[in-house]
């Protein structure tokens, strides 16, 4: 059936091309015959529309350039985007002048219901089509300003890419002058189809060696616009660096529609393929205003602008797409008619917006979570002499599993988001949650062990057993939390090793920086030693200690004496004792000790003397990472 079918293709085409090379000779007769209908003051008026027209907008845009420099020199450096406005409103200016010369001298030509009135307005619409793309180029590229260029380019590059991007807009632009003046003129059908067909492999070929030509300069424009710290660069860059494929590709196909339209006399094809060629070259603009917008911006600290910009840039994407498809499926390959296709862009539009939707909610809840995360460091493990004395010594339980729900969140997202896509293009999404259901329960028989670690791992973050900045025994080894995965915690001893352990392996925890710690430690002191007065003494310095802003915070308890615990060696071992933040309470006791040694003595209160022990460490009387290094 389809071989029949594509056989009764094959011979209507071929007997279409043989109706139109029989008309090659009256085509010579129409080319002949033109001269004769138009005299030499209605030739020199029409050409006179596109003189007038870029003389007039010449000579606007030199008498406005010393301005147009002054702008960019104030503020393009501190508002990109006001020196960007203020200089296209000046190059419209020129562009206005364009417009009022040439549709001057237009109106010369009479009424425009006349052949040669008609053809003086499709000269002004196709000047102001070519001058107005130009328009666009020109603010963007701004060829000798750098101070004003939009593009990522330097000055020669940026002057090349104007002629360039000029060829692709003027060429075709040629084609369908060439199209709307022979059916002005009264051209049969057929000898419009005989000319397209000799005209478009040239045009083709021109667009083909465009392409090549500036595939550099192209190169250098996409390459720029890439963040070399952005997700996927390499990927990026080396798209940019081979856009000239599709490019190439792009341009043949063109070619091919436009010769296949004009032998079946259809120009939907030829439509289409302009719909998507223009829908890429405004994608080019608007992307590349973007990142001259942002590119300034923090990578690392998100910002609203990033987020805002970002969104507005998938919308832009989204349309172009949804066009494109449109183009693509309808106009140029013409597989369905319009009544058939029209409930399938209704699928496709409302996948775009589920889609920008989902987008924009992830955009949304990462910046509040990225900003979080940026607003709350996490506590170092190690030591680190430029840290603030009031950074806490833990993170927040939320700060502690916010990377990992973002994750999560992220992930969510895009599955549901993705099923919700596809189910509304069309497809079953039945079998694709069957299929994910059976390949989880198989992952789950052949990784046992990894499910046990995410759902080990899923309990300790459920009951708040840990904290990134928290040192904490973990059976096997121990040392400060630094952060983890979703399966693994990464634990930094107080000798510098890190141990990376499954949570599966971690049989039960022993936390060392929650909540309070009480630090017990004894010392020696001499026979004679009045205890009440040292009892007095010791009190005085831990209220002391206590009204200090440096320890206020610190401490929860003062320090106080408890008691005679032991005579030994001829002297008197005297137990003390504070409660404090579990920050740093060996610097609190290292403290206590010095302040006791200054002011003891003054009192007549005598340590203990060689040869009896002058210090003996009591088990509570070291901070956590402390007593693991004693062991």
């Amino acid at each position: 059936m389809q071989e029949s079918m594509m056989g009764s293709m094959l011979r209507s085409l071929t007997d279409r091309l043989d109706q139109i090379f029989v008309s090659l000779p009256a085509l010579g007769d129409y080319l002949a015959a033109l001269p004769q209908q138009f005299s030499w003051r209605e030739t020199a008026l029409l050409a006179g529309i596109v003189v007038a027209g870029l003389a007039a907008e010449w000579l606007t845009r030199t008498a406005v350039q010393r301005l147009r420099v002054g702008i960019f020199e104030r503020h393009a450096g501190e508002s990109p985007l006001r020196a960007f406005l203020h200089g296209a409103l000046l190059d419209a200016l020129a562009l206005l002048a364009l417009g009022i010369a040439a549709r001057f001298v237009a109106g010369q030509a009479g009424a425009a219901q006349g052949v040669y009135g008609m053809l003086a307005h499709q000269f002004l619409v196709a000047l102001l089509y070519w001058r107005g793309f130009n328009f666009v180029f020109r603010i963007w590229l701004r060829p000798n300003t750098p101070e004003g260029r939009i593009a990522p380019v330097d000055d020669a590059t940026a002057a090349r890419l104007l002629v360039g991007m000029n060829v692709v807009i003027v060429l075709p632009l040629l084609l369908r002058q060439m199209v709307m003046f022979m059916q002005t003129t009264g051209a049969a059908p057929q000898l419009l189809s005989v000319a397209v067909i000799l005209v478009v492999p040239v045009v083709a070929a021109g667009m083909v060696y465009t392409v090549w030509h500036w595939r550099h300069e192209m190169a250098a424009w996409l390459a720029g616009m890439v963040n070399p710290r952005s997700t996927f660069a390499p990927m990026k860059l080396g798209f940019a660096h081979s856009w000239w494929a599709a490019g190439l590709a792009f341009y043949v196909l063109a070619g091919t529609a436009a010769i296949l339209a004009a032998v079946t006399e259809s120009s939907a094809a030829m439509h289409g393929i302009a719909r998507v060629e223009s829908m890429l070259i405004l994608l080019l603009l608007f992307e590349t205003l973007v990142h001259r917008v942002t590119h300034h911006l923090p990578f690392e600290v998100p910002t609203v602008a990033d987020v805002v910009a970002g969104c507005i840039r998938l919308a832009v994407r989204l349309v172009v797409i949804v066009v494109a498809a449109d183009a693509i499926l309808l106009g140029a390959l013409g597989v369905m008619e319009p009544a058939e296709w029209a409930p399938h862009a209704r699928a496709i539009r409302i996948a775009a917006i589920s889609t920008f939707v989902a987008y924009v909610i992830w955009r949304f809840l990462k910046y509040r979570m990225d900003r979080y995360i940026a607003d709350n460091p996490l506590p170092s493990a190690g030591f680190d002499p430029d840290a603030d004395d009031d950074a806490p010594a833990a993170a927040s339980r939320l700060r502690t599993i916010m990377p990992v729900l973002r994750v999560t969140v992220g992930i969510t997202l895009l599955i549901l988001g993705s099923l919700l896509v596809l189910a509304q293009l069309g497809v079953n999404i039945t079998p694709l949650i069957a299929g994910a259901s059976v390949l989880g329960l198989a992952v789950s028989f052949g990784s046992q062990s990894l499910v046990r670690d995410i759902v080990s791992g899923l309990f300790f973050l459920a009951e708040d057993s840990f904290r990134v900045g928290e040192y904490i025994d973990g059976t096997k080894v121990k040392g400060t939390v630094e952060g983890f995965s979703v399966r693994s915690i990464r634990l930094r001893h107080q000798n510098g090793q890190l141990h990376i352990v499954p949570f599966g392996q971690l049989t039960h925890i022993t936390n060392f920086s929650r909540d309070w710690s009480t630090v017990k430690f004894n010392l020696a002191f001499a026979m004679n030693t009045d205890v009440e007065l040292l009892r007095k003494t010791v009190k005085k310095i831990g209220l002391d200690m206590m009204n200090e802003p440096q320890w206020q915070k610190e401490l929860l308890q003062p320090l106080k004496m408890q008691g005679l615990v032991d005579i030994k060696d001829a002297s008197l071992i005297i137990r003390f004792k504070f409660t404090a933040k579990p920050k740093n309470p060996s610097m609190i006791q290292r403290l206590a000790i010095r302040r006791m040694y200054e002011n003891l003595p003054k009192l007549g209160i005598e340590f203990a003397k060689p040869p009896y022990a002058a210090f003996a460490p009591f088990g509570g009387g070291l901070d956590p990472a402390a007593r693991a290094a004693a062991q």
